[in-house]
């Protein structure tokens, strides 16, 4: 029993190494930016381990910069990370077998990345619970970690966006979404979302830019999806 167990833990570990790469320098960018915005190294740990959304988290930093209150930044966290019900909505169907408190920690602890790796897995029919868990937990804790040794680095380094560590979250983003454009509906989708998102963005529209476009790139997916689909049956 123990062997399945180790062994389903290191099959999530392997799967944890790409987004790891990508979200160490992400984190330390995160905590470079705390630490200019005049945030303590507790505050900067905190709003990994209990809002754990990079997205989030850059907003909220960036707001409690600019001296919003708290109830704005409240707000502005909860639009941004309304996309984590449609994600959760999307991966129940592959969790009805699993005890509620196994539905409880990978829902506590899902990301963007996470949530693209657990669609392939659980699609092609890989719902390793030990497996999934083991792959949200690692990425959890190298987050909080790396938030927190950005944040020491900080003293050191001034301008992060001259290594690029502004560019590090959206590079993820393009890396996992490219290995689902293989068919016509999936790339009319990606495009569809990100100029819908960019569009909102430029027009002042802020954290619902976003959901709003992952919203319009899922209907046009779906639609040309069927129109794919009753071609692929005639």
């Amino acid at each position: 029993m123990r062997s399945e167990l180790w062994a389903s833990a290191r099959k999530g570990l392997r799967w944890s190494v790409p987004v790891l790469l990508g979200f160490a320098p992400i984190g330390m960018a995160y905590g470079l930016l705390s630490r200019q915005a005049g945030m303590g190294v507790w505050h900067t740990l905190s709003l990994s381990l209990f809002i754990f959304a990079g997205s989030s988290q850059f907003v909220a930093v960036s707001m409690l910069q600019n001296g919003m209150g708290a109830a704005a930044v409240v707000g502005s966290i909860f639009i941004v990370n309304f996309r984590h019900v449609l994600m959760s909505a999307s991966l129940s169907p592959y969790l009805a077998p699993w005890r509620t408190w196994q539905r409880v920690a990978l829902g506590g602890m899902l990301c963007d990345e996470a949530y693209a790796l657990h669609s392939l897995h659980f699609a092609s029919g890989d719902t390793d619970i030990t497996a999934a868990i083991t792959l949200n937990a690692s990425i959890y804790v190298v987050w909080a970690a790396t938030g927190a040794a950005g944040y020491y680095l900080g003293a050191l380094i001034n301008r992060p966006e001259v290594f690029g560590l502004d560019f590090a979250l959206p590079a993820m983003f393009i890396a996992l979404l490219l290995p689902y454009c293989v068919k016509r509906s999936a790339v009319l989708a990606a495009l569809c979302g990100g100029a819908v998102s960019v569009a909102l963005h430029v027009a002042g529209v802020g954290g619902w830019a976003a959901f709003i476009g992952g919203l319009a790139g899922a209907t046009a997916g779906v639609f040309v999806g069927e129109q794919e689909t009753e071609a692929e049956t005639r």
